[in-house]
């Protein structure tokens, strides 16, 4: 049989006259019509799903017997798509030191909800400053009542947030006991918070956040509107300086007090729902004092739905505005130290 590749034209005419003559023949047939492409369709299909399978046998190491006649017939879907990205999230993720700095984070309804509640209840809302435990200055925030549509869209299990937390939980290869610990849910005992960058010279010095809970928990820092020159700074594991002489090196080795490691500056200013998203103990952060503008964020936390174990003193730690009084925390060891 004449293959389209061997001579494209003649397969081209042959496909116009068949068109044609199921045209002309079949106007009160029933049947459908015979083209010439359906003919070859049947080999070449299985030719070429038989040829997908041996690559995809050769590039995945773990698979040592060969696909099931099920695969070897299964299509393409959408899902498969999707599954690349998450993969490819989950990697970024990973590979930064269990942090990632993502836009459009919600959908344009989840945020058009969030920001019309927030607008509508903000005078109502009794901003406080800062505890002396956090490391912002001239910031105020305000705890977010459970009873609201932001708690509701941010807490819901099919909403874009929580999927997004659990996609990346899932793959950050330590959740082997998943089916035990559950999904990550909002951290029961951590409130949402809002926080306002307003005055002159607000901001938030180099930091890591508090480890909370065993396994440690998954902070989000979601940018509602901002307006201002701050940046948002952060020093992923993924992007490493290596010291230049040996000098530096001899400093590196000298100084106790600091990190073995020393990684490169990242900065953004972070942009409408768009979320800063960290592991707990993991990578430093910051976020420049403010000469002009207005950010407005909102603060929470992600837990294990069954098996997170609250750590000893994280009732002082779980607000940054709750007028208590608490022990300054250790800069670079994140909940280290407490546990």
């Amino acid at each position: 049989m004449i293959s389209p590749i061997q001579n494209p034209k003649l397969w081209f005419i042959i496909s116009v006259l068949a068109n044609t003559a199921n045209a002309l023949i079949g106007a009160g047939n029933q049947r459908k019509p015979i083209y010439y492409c359906d003919v070859i369709s049947s080999q070449s299909r299985s030719s070429i799903r038989n040829n997908v399978n041996v690559v995809q046998t050769a590039h995945n190491p773990k698979s040592h017997s060969p696909p099931s006649s099920e695969s070897a017939t299964e299509s393409p879907t959408p899902s498969t798509t999707t599954d690349w990205k998450a993969y490819a999230l989950q990697q970024k993720y990973k590979k930064a030191g269990r942090m990632l700095y993502k836009q459009s984070i919600l959908s344009p309804r989840e945020y058009s909800i969030i920001q019309r509640e927030l607008k509508s209840t903000f005078n109502n809302l009794k901003m406080k400053e800062e505890n002396e435990s956090s490391f912002a200055t001239n910031r105020v925030g305000a705890t977010i009542s459970e009873d609201s549509d932001v708690w509701r869209v941010l807490s819901c299990e099919e909403g874009s947030l929580c999927r997004l937390i659990n996609c990346l939980a899932d793959g950050d290869g330590n959740d082997g006991d998943e089916k035990d610990t559950g999904k990550m849910i909002l951290a029961p005992d951590i409130p949402i918070e809002i926080r306002v960058y307003e005055k002159s010279g607000a901001g938030m010095e180099w930091h890591v956040d508090d480890v909370l809970y065993e396994p440690k928990q998954i902070e989000v820092v979601l940018t509602i509107d901002n307006t201002s020159d701050c940046r948002t700074m952060w020093k992923p594991h993924d992007r490493p300086v290596i010291p230049n002489d040996n000098n530096n090196n001899n400093n590196h080795r000298s100084n106790n007090n600091e990190s073995k490691e020393k990684y490169e500056i990242r900065s953004t200013q972070t942009t409408p729902n768009s979320a800063l998203i960290l592991e707990a103990g993991g990578v430093e952060h910051k976020v420049s004092s403010l000469k002009a503008g207005k950010r407005t964020i909102l603060k929470m936390a992600f837990a294990r739905e069954r098996g997170a174990v609250p750590l000893e003193g994280m009732e002082g730690h779980a607000s940054h505005h709750n007028g208590k009084t608490k022990k300054k925390k250790n800069r670079k060891g994140g909940g280290k130290k407490r546990k």
